[in-house]
């Protein structure tokens, strides 16, 4: 198959895997990218993205933005916020990406982005926020 593949938690476990929502870009028959979602509940109900990648020789072919569709619709269809940890390095061209995309970078959350985040809700409850 092409294209993006979605696991349920469920189905991850079958597969041996840690129980999360995942996103697997497989083109040519070979998984060449990934996103892994799970849920939490503090500070607040959200799903937090990890994981999030694009084999390095397959970079730059819009194959990121792909993935990025499927999760961000699938955060906007569950009406929660989504958090992106561990994704962005300083200085990675990616971060053009998300900012374009609607993610809000965290101030002084060391690379964290959200998207989808209610208005109401003060980004600085996730100070010190981590990957839980």
């Amino acid at each position: 198959m092409e294209g993006i593949e979605y696991s349920s938690p469920k189905k991850s476990i079958e597969d041996g895997e840690l129980p999360q929502h995942r996103f697997d870009l497989v083109v040519n028959g070979e998984k060449i990218g990934a996103a892994e979602i799970d849920y939490v509940s503090k500070p607040l109900p959200m799903y937090q993205v990890t994981d999030l990648y694009v084999d390095f020789e397959h970079k730059g072919k819009g194959y990121a933005s792909q993935i990025m569709d499927q999760v961000e619709n699938w955060i906007r269809e569950r009406k929660k916020p989504g958090i992106l940890v561990d994704a962005i390095l300083e200085g990675d061209p990616a971060q053009g990406m998300y900012a374009r995309r609607g993610w809000k970078e965290v101030p002084g959350g060391l690379g964290l982005h959200v998207y989808n985040w209610p208005d109401k809700i003060d980004l600085g409850i996730l100070e010190g926020y981590g990957a839980r």
